[in-house]
């Protein structure tokens, strides 16, 4: 019997109570682990990759740095650098501890995320020349269409009219992000957020679904100017540097999704 009652305490700590979990704030008194051995060979798995990406990063990053010969286009490379030890930690984090601490611990992943994109955008802006350059360039291009699924839009006049629609476009993301964070930390101390959960009174629906149109609307201005800019970026080859980053950040959302 007390084998049979100390099962049954462990498995309501490990699986905790959903409806509890959704109506309360965080417990930020408590911080829970994941229980051994069920996760233990993820956990050591995600040890080794987590000490592999940080080692490999960590060379470039310090080799970028040993030689910052070109620091108006290197310091945008090594802040896109830092994305892969931060959502490896991220993950790493997530395997470790359970219920709002693995919210919270993706929050400030998602914000460095929109960052990325942002300086992305800058470092094919710096490539090109700069702000001025960029607009020239796009005013002496033919005009072209808005891409699916806007191309019922009119489209956006080439020149500056493009390009800052196209900046501002991933600006946005990197305001949006923070702000969907503070709403994040906020409502789940007050116990209104709801991680997980996709019901329409809890804010995770509504910060989930303000966060995703926000990032997409980014992706799409980055990939209408890289299209407005192509024949020029063509020597810097940035199309597989930008789908390695944008897979991250895909596949760790959707992976994400389905897990939770």
């Amino acid at each position: 019997e007390d084998g049979i009652a100390k099962a049954n305490n462990a498995s309501s700590v490990d699986g905790g109570d959903t409806s509890a979990n959704l109506g309360h704030g965080f417990a930020f008194n408590k911080v829970e682990y994941k229980k051994f051995p069920l996760s233990y060979f993820a956990w050591v798995a995600s040890c080794v990759s987590v000490l592999f990406t940080i080692i490999i990063s960590s060379h470039l990053i310090l080799k970028h740095l040993e030689y910052y010969q070109n620091p108006s286009t290197q310091k945008y490379v090594v802040r896109i650098l830092f994305m892969a030890p931060l959502y490896a930690i991220d993950s790493l984090l997530a395997l470790t501890f359970v219920g709002w601490m693995t919210t919270y611990i993706d929050v400030f992943r998602d914000c460095y995320e929109a960052f990325t994109i942002y300086n992305f955008l800058k470092l094919l802006v710096v490539m090109l020349g700069g702000e001025k350059e960029v607009v020239g360039v796009l005013a002496r291009k033919p005009q072209i269409e808005m891409m699916f699924p806007l191309n019922f839009w009119a489209p956006w006049e080439m020149g500056a009219e493009m390009f800052y629609n196209c900046k501002y476009g991933a600006l946005q993301y990197v305001i949006v992000k923070p702000c969907c964070a503070i709403i994040t930390f906020v409502s789940g101390a007050a116990g209104l957020y709801g991680p997980n959960s996709f019901s329409l009174a809890r804010l995770h629906f509504y910060v989930f679904l303000a966060s995703n149109t926000s990032q997409m609307w980014a992706i799409y201005c980055l990939v209408t100017f890289y299209f407005a800019t192509r024949d020029e970026l063509a020597p810097f080859n940035p199309v597989l540097k930008f789908v390695i980053v944008k897979a991250v950040v895909f596949f760790c959302f959707w992976q994400g999704m389905v897990l939770g």
